[in-house]
Protein backbone atom coordinates (compact mmCIF):
# COMPACT_ATOMS: atom_id res chain seq x y z
CA UNK A 1 0.00 0.00 0.00
CA UNK A 2 2.73 2.32 0.77
CA UNK A 3 4.37 1.57 -2.64
CA UNK A 4 1.35 2.50 -4.23
CA UNK A 5 1.06 5.86 -2.61
CA UNK A 6 4.25 6.88 -3.35
CA UNK A 7 3.49 5.94 -7.34
CA UNK A 8 0.63 8.24 -6.91
CA UNK A 9 1.97 10.84 -5.36
CA UNK A 10 4.86 11.03 -8.18
CA UNK A 11 2.26 10.94 -10.58
CA UNK A 12 0.11 13.85 -8.61
CA UNK A 13 3.43 15.98 -8.74
CA UNK A 14 4.60 15.12 -12.59
CA UNK A 15 0.35 16.61 -13.54
CA UNK A 16 1.03 19.42 -11.51
CA UNK A 17 4.52 20.50 -13.13
CA UNK A 18 2.94 20.15 -16.39
CA UNK A 19 -0.20 22.03 -15.97
CA UNK A 20 1.83 24.98 -14.58
CA UNK A 21 3.28 25.56 -18.00
CA UNK A 22 6.39 25.82 -19.33
CA UNK A 23 9.34 27.79 -17.97
CA UNK A 24 10.23 30.80 -19.16
CA UNK A 25 13.85 33.06 -18.75
CA UNK A 26 14.81 36.46 -20.44
CA UNK A 27 18.69 36.61 -20.30
CA UNK A 28 21.37 38.72 -21.06
CA UNK A 29 20.93 42.57 -22.00
CA UNK A 30 17.09 41.83 -22.39
CA UNK A 31 15.74 45.43 -22.10
CA UNK A 32 17.80 46.41 -25.70
CA UNK A 33 15.51 44.14 -28.35
CA UNK A 34 13.19 42.50 -25.66
CA UNK A 35 12.96 38.93 -27.84
CA UNK A 36 9.96 37.06 -27.28
CA UNK A 37 8.96 33.95 -29.18
CA UNK A 38 6.14 31.73 -29.41
CA UNK A 39 5.44 27.93 -31.20
CA UNK A 40 2.47 26.71 -32.99
CA UNK A 41 0.27 25.07 -30.75
CA UNK A 42 -0.03 21.85 -31.90
CA UNK A 43 3.07 20.94 -32.73
CA UNK A 44 5.34 19.02 -30.22
CA UNK A 45 8.72 19.52 -32.08
CA UNK A 46 8.06 23.24 -34.10
CA UNK A 47 9.14 23.84 -37.64
CA UNK A 48 8.80 27.73 -37.03
CA UNK A 49 8.76 30.39 -34.57
CA UNK A 50 6.89 33.70 -34.35
CA UNK A 51 9.11 36.46 -32.78
CA UNK A 52 8.42 39.48 -31.79
CA UNK A 53 11.46 42.25 -31.58
CA UNK A 54 11.78 45.83 -29.64
CA UNK A 55 13.96 46.79 -32.56
CA UNK A 56 15.57 45.05 -35.74
CA UNK A 57 18.62 42.30 -34.34
CA UNK A 58 20.30 39.40 -35.71
CA UNK A 59 18.92 36.71 -34.48
CA UNK A 60 19.75 32.82 -33.83
CA UNK A 61 17.76 29.80 -32.73
CA UNK A 62 19.02 26.83 -30.19
CA UNK A 63 17.84 23.98 -28.37
CA UNK A 64 19.94 23.50 -25.15
CA UNK A 65 19.35 20.76 -22.91
CA UNK A 66 20.89 21.01 -19.50
CA UNK A 67 23.78 18.28 -18.42
CA UNK A 68 23.80 17.24 -22.44
CA UNK A 69 24.72 20.15 -24.95
CA UNK A 70 22.71 22.62 -27.26
CA UNK A 71 22.05 22.12 -31.28
CA UNK A 72 21.46 25.21 -33.62
CA UNK A 73 18.08 25.16 -34.64
CA UNK A 74 18.19 28.12 -36.40
CA UNK A 75 19.87 29.51 -38.98
CA UNK A 76 20.85 25.80 -40.58
CA UNK A 77 23.61 27.69 -42.63
CA UNK A 78 25.08 31.27 -43.17
CA UNK A 79 22.44 33.14 -44.60
CA UNK A 80 21.46 36.57 -43.14
CA UNK A 81 19.57 36.86 -39.99
CA UNK A 82 18.34 39.92 -39.61
CA UNK A 83 15.17 40.64 -38.59
CA UNK A 84 12.95 43.64 -38.25
CA UNK A 85 10.71 45.34 -35.57
CA UNK A 86 7.98 43.88 -34.60
CA UNK A 87 6.24 40.14 -35.33
CA UNK A 88 7.90 37.31 -38.08
CA UNK A 89 7.81 33.74 -38.63
CA UNK A 90 11.05 32.20 -38.61
CA UNK A 91 11.27 28.18 -39.44
CA UNK A 92 13.93 26.22 -37.15
CA UNK A 93 15.37 22.61 -37.75
CA UNK A 94 15.49 19.91 -35.26
CA UNK A 95 17.89 17.55 -37.06
CA UNK A 96 16.86 14.48 -34.61
CA UNK A 97 13.42 13.19 -33.70
CA UNK A 98 12.77 13.43 -30.09
CA UNK A 99 13.28 10.03 -28.31
CA UNK A 100 10.52 7.98 -25.64
CA UNK A 101 11.59 9.08 -22.32
CA UNK A 102 8.41 7.88 -19.19
CA UNK A 103 6.77 9.85 -17.10
CA UNK A 104 8.82 8.97 -14.15
CA UNK A 105 11.76 10.45 -16.13
CA UNK A 106 10.31 13.41 -16.45
CA UNK A 107 8.79 13.91 -12.93
CA UNK A 108 12.26 12.97 -10.58
CA UNK A 109 14.00 15.40 -13.39
CA UNK A 110 11.30 18.66 -12.79
CA UNK A 111 11.66 17.62 -8.99
CA UNK A 112 15.56 17.66 -9.18
CA UNK A 113 15.70 21.27 -10.57
CA UNK A 114 13.68 22.24 -7.14
CA UNK A 115 10.07 22.23 -8.73
CA UNK A 116 7.01 20.00 -6.83
CA UNK A 117 7.81 18.52 -3.83
CA UNK A 118 10.10 15.18 -3.54
CA UNK A 119 9.42 12.60 -4.58
CA UNK A 120 9.52 9.48 -3.05
CA UNK A 121 10.71 6.63 -4.52
CA UNK A 122 8.52 3.66 -5.47
CA UNK A 123 11.32 1.19 -4.64
CA UNK A 124 14.47 1.27 -2.02
CA UNK A 125 16.74 2.16 -4.95
CA UNK A 126 15.22 2.98 -7.98
CA UNK A 127 17.12 2.66 -11.41
CA UNK A 128 15.54 4.84 -14.27
CA UNK A 129 16.36 2.84 -17.54
CA UNK A 130 17.14 5.36 -20.39
CA UNK A 131 14.80 4.23 -22.97
CA UNK A 132 16.85 6.36 -25.52
CA UNK A 133 17.48 3.74 -28.68
CA UNK A 134 21.51 3.74 -29.66
CA UNK A 135 20.32 4.39 -33.19
CA UNK A 136 20.21 8.25 -33.97
CA UNK A 137 17.00 9.27 -36.09
CA UNK A 138 17.96 12.03 -38.74
CA UNK A 139 15.59 14.74 -40.52
CA UNK A 140 16.55 14.45 -44.52
CA UNK A 141 14.35 16.02 -46.97
CA UNK A 142 12.66 13.11 -47.76
CA UNK A 143 11.67 11.94 -43.70
CA UNK A 144 13.67 10.63 -41.40
CA UNK A 145 16.42 7.94 -41.73
CA UNK A 146 17.88 6.03 -39.04
CA UNK A 147 21.61 6.23 -38.79
CA UNK A 148 23.32 3.49 -36.65
CA UNK A 149 25.86 4.34 -34.48
CA UNK A 150 26.43 1.72 -32.36
CA UNK A 151 26.93 2.76 -28.76
CA UNK A 152 27.05 6.18 -29.21
CA UNK A 153 24.67 8.15 -27.33
CA UNK A 154 22.22 10.53 -29.34
CA UNK A 155 23.28 13.94 -29.80
CA UNK A 156 21.41 17.02 -27.17
CA UNK A 157 18.97 17.58 -30.58
CA UNK A 158 17.14 14.24 -29.99
CA UNK A 159 16.56 15.00 -26.56
CA UNK A 160 12.51 15.41 -25.30
CA UNK A 161 12.69 18.28 -22.80
CA UNK A 162 15.02 21.19 -22.88
CA UNK A 163 14.76 24.95 -24.07
CA UNK A 164 14.39 26.79 -26.84
CA UNK A 165 16.63 30.03 -27.04
CA UNK A 166 16.24 32.60 -29.25
CA UNK A 167 19.33 35.28 -28.91
CA UNK A 168 19.47 38.41 -30.52
CA UNK A 169 22.30 41.12 -31.43
CA UNK A 170 22.81 44.16 -32.94
CA UNK A 171 25.70 42.15 -34.99
CA UNK A 172 25.38 39.09 -36.64
CA UNK A 173 26.46 35.90 -35.25
CA UNK A 174 28.94 34.21 -37.20
CA UNK A 175 27.10 30.86 -37.97
CA UNK A 176 30.26 29.00 -38.16
CA UNK A 177 31.58 30.13 -35.32
CA UNK A 178 28.58 29.37 -33.31
CA UNK A 179 28.96 25.88 -34.87
CA UNK A 180 32.52 25.19 -33.29
CA UNK A 181 31.64 27.06 -30.10
CA UNK A 182 28.67 25.15 -29.44
CA UNK A 183 29.34 21.86 -31.06
CA UNK A 184 30.49 18.92 -28.36
CA UNK A 185 30.55 20.87 -25.64
CA UNK A 186 28.80 19.15 -22.23
CA UNK A 187 26.94 21.99 -20.57
CA UNK A 188 25.89 21.81 -16.89
CA UNK A 189 22.56 20.01 -15.39
CA UNK A 190 21.43 23.35 -13.94
CA UNK A 191 18.99 25.29 -15.84
CA UNK A 192 20.01 28.50 -15.26
CA UNK A 193 23.40 27.89 -15.37
CA UNK A 194 23.34 26.07 -18.52
CA UNK A 195 21.42 28.65 -20.28
CA UNK A 196 23.74 31.40 -18.77
CA UNK A 197 27.21 28.93 -20.16
CA UNK A 198 25.19 29.09 -23.93
CA UNK A 199 24.55 32.59 -23.79
CA UNK A 200 28.27 33.23 -23.05
CA UNK A 201 29.56 30.77 -25.85
CA UNK A 202 27.35 32.98 -27.93
CA UNK A 203 28.66 36.08 -27.00
CA UNK A 204 32.13 35.14 -27.22
CA UNK A 205 31.37 34.90 -31.28
CA UNK A 206 30.64 38.74 -30.93
CA UNK A 207 33.26 41.70 -30.99
CA UNK A 208 33.88 42.93 -27.16
CA UNK A 209 30.87 44.95 -25.82
CA UNK A 210 28.27 43.49 -28.32
CA UNK A 211 24.80 43.50 -26.62
CA UNK A 212 23.15 40.15 -26.54
CA UNK A 213 20.24 39.76 -25.43
CA UNK A 214 18.00 35.88 -25.08
CA UNK A 215 14.61 34.73 -24.31
CA UNK A 216 14.13 30.96 -23.33
CA UNK A 217 11.00 28.87 -23.13
CA UNK A 218 11.05 25.19 -22.04
CA UNK A 219 9.69 22.94 -24.85
CA UNK A 220 8.36 19.43 -23.87
CA UNK A 221 8.11 17.20 -27.36
CA UNK A 222 6.81 14.12 -25.88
Amino acid sequence: MLQLRRILLATVVFSAACASGPEIRKLGDYGTTQPLFTTPPNQKTPSEITVNLARPAYVAALFVVPGRGAVIVYPTDSTDTRVAAGQHTIPVRFRERAFNRDSMYAAIRRQSQGRGNPVPPPTPNPVFRDTTRRDSIVATDSGFTTASRGLRDPGPGASPIGYLLLVASPTQIPFSSLQRRINGITIPIDDDEALSTVMKLVKSTLPDGTNLAGYARELDRT
